[in-house]
């Protein structure tokens, strides 16, 4: 009869015990693994007035290492930037090398590898037709800020790079593409001084 008394005992606790929240794990030896003290992204916060943690950036500022970009995204724009912007970034073998890498990684597709209009994508059928040689005759005299301009926010069926590429590395791979065009070094070291 005792044991049949502890059995019962026994039963009656861990029924008790077992009555908790199913999602506890019971005893913890460190809370704050299993119940994170930090707010979640986009969850509550009772901070707010709102209760969102997700804010927007304070108006007027600016990320860091990040330059604004004066011309907009239009055809005035694109136009302007062809007359104003000059690449800020020196000429030399080392910047040009910088250059081919990101052409190799974002544009070889496209362009090709010696920027004829002959990648992959572009000779794919569904494809609305190939972009023009750097070489031929509609960007061999393209501005540096005209190409800026378009690795920028895109043009044609080309779309806008600058969420993917710096703005240092577009002005390195601007000197890769006047490469490509066939100007000669000087050429380009003249048009950075000017």
């Amino acid at each position: 009869m005792k044991h049949i008394k502890q059995l019962l005992f026994l039963s009656l606790v861990a029924l008790i015990a077992s009555c908790g929240d199913p999602l506890s794990p019971g005893h913890e030896y460190m809370p704050d693994m299993y119940r994170s003290p930090s707010y979640e992204t986009y969850g509550e916060n009772a901070n707010y007035a709102d209760s969102m943690e997700a804010r927007e950036p304070v108006k007027g500022t600016v990320p860091r290492g990040f330059l604004p970009y004066p011309y907009p995204n239009t055809a005035e724009g694109y136009e302007q930037a062809g007359l104003e912007l000059k690449n800020p970034i020196p000429y030399s073998k080392k910047v040009v090398a910088e250059g081919k890498i990101v052409y190799d990684k974002m544009c070889t597709h496209c362009h090709g590898a010696a920027g004829k209009g002959d990648g992959k994508v572009a000779n794919n059928p569904k494809y609305p037709g190939p972009p023009p040689a750097y070489d031929g005759p509609q960007l061999k005299d393209l501005p540096v800020g005209k190409m800026f301009h378009t690795i920028t926010y895109g043009k044609g069926n080309m779309g806008g790079h600058a969420s993917q590429i710096t703005q240092e590395d577009r002005w390195k791979l601007v000197h890769y593409i006047e490469k490509l065009q066939g100007k000669s070094p000087t050429t380009i070291e003249n048009e950075t001084k000017n």
